[in-house]
């Protein structure tokens, strides 16, 4: 009897440790399995508006024609445009050098305007400058071409540009020449570039 109960607590024993051995193997492939699985399923978070920043806003002012010809005693207009690059813009100040031995200003006309305020409207001919300074409310103006000014003009003599004539009074992120505020409420200045126009005069 007593070798039977050896036998027995000898079996017993092995089915412990077979029993443990088998537990601890599961937790090993349980653990390996998660490991895999998180391993597969890792991923960089997307770029969104709220891990990345967005793009810096840009907008854009040029003058059209890019090219005109005329006669001396001629008079022709040129078109101020802003192009806000998807943004919403709720003023924007054209501040232009021109030719003054070649041409003069003769008016600003606003009338079209895809801007509703007039906060400046300076010829200058002695100066050969231009000063305009236009405004709406939010959510201000989104165009690809929207109209700020029609500036008139009268040829004077005759003239054969190699560069614009008709050109920007720009610095990059300066407020003290030409500028496109964003509706930010903050007054940023979102200017990026401009292009002038030349003026032949025959």
């Amino acid at each position: 009897m007593k070798a039977i109960i050896q036998v027995l607590n000898q079996k017993m024993s092995n089915l412990r440790f077979f029993v443990y051995l088998l537990v601890a193997f599961a937790l090993i492939l349980t653990s390996t399995v998660v490991v895999l699985l998180n391993s597969l399923n890792y991923y960089e978070p997307a770029d969104t508006f709220y891990s990345k920043a967005p793009g810096q806003p840009k907008s854009f002012l040029y003058v059209s024609p890019k090219e005109g010809r005329y006669s001396v005693g001629d008079e022709f207009t040129v078109d101020v445009l802003v192009n806000t690059a998807g943004s919403d813009v709720v003023a924007t100040a054209a501040y232009l050098s021109f030719n003054k031995s070649a041409m003069q200003a003769v008016s600003i006309d606003t009338s079209d305007s895809a801007f509703i305020m007039d906060a400046e409207k300076e010829v200058n001919n002695e100066q050969g400058k231009i000063k305009i300074t236009i405004g709406k409310p939010t959510p201000g103006v989104r165009d690809n071409a929207a109209k700020v000014a029609t500036i008139h003009f009268k040829a004077l003599e005759k003239t054969n540009p190699i560069l614009e004539n008709i050109s920007f009074d720009f610095t990059k992120g300066s407020s003290l020449y030409s500028t496109i505020i964003i509706d930010d409420k903050k007054g940023t200045n979102i200017l990026s570039t401009t292009q002038g126009s030349k003026i032949f005069i025959n």
